[in-house]
């Protein structure tokens, strides 16, 4: 079991950092985004289905294929956060500075006073965190997002693959 999880959580890593950076670089496109996390994430389907077919005699109760699943999405989760927490702190710093700029700027234009209010306390907040706290939040929050999305695809995937 760990042959096929270590395979499939490199190739999970490798193409959700790769997907992901492309994202990041290529503009703030949330769509891209979580195109970029799905796509990484199928590899938790195929990892299972792949154990299941090869190294478990085309048998798999829930239990195993949610273990070798959550692996896949776990370390998954764990190189988006890696590249997201660098993005922000050494390729763009000033990233979170330039998002609440531009959320004021969209508030301002609704005519909205309370989300122009929220978008300049949240513009506030992020100017008095430090880089390595925007790093650890960034990383923080896009482990704990690809994590949840990574979770349902497991038990999706287990319900679907399981085989006894």
């Amino acid at each position: 079991m760990k042959k096929v999880v270590f395979k499939y959580v490199a190739y999970a890593m490798i193409t959700g950092m790769i997907a992901f950076g492309f994202s990041l670089f290529l503009g703030a496109s949330e769509v891209l985004g979580y195109t970029a996390i799905f796509v990484a994430l199928s590899f938790v389907f195929f990892g299972i289905k792949y154990f299941r077919d090869t190294e478990n005699d085309g048998k798999i109760s829930f239990t195993k294929a949610f273990i070798v699943g959550i692996c896949i999405a776990l370390f998954t989760a764990l190189g988006i956060a890696i590249v997201d927490a660098l993005y922000v702190t050494v390729i763009d710093p000033d990233f979170y500075q330039n998002y609440g700029e531009a959320a004021v700027i969209a508030a301002k234009e609704t005519g909205d006073v309370v989300k122009i209010t929220d978008a300049e306390t949240q513009l506030k907040e992020f100017s008095a965190m430090s880089i390595t706290q925007l790093g650890l939040f960034s990383g923080g929050f896009m482990f704990a997002l690809v994590g949840v999305i990574g979770l349902i695809i497991t038990i999706i995937s287990g319900l679907i693959l399981q085989k006894k």
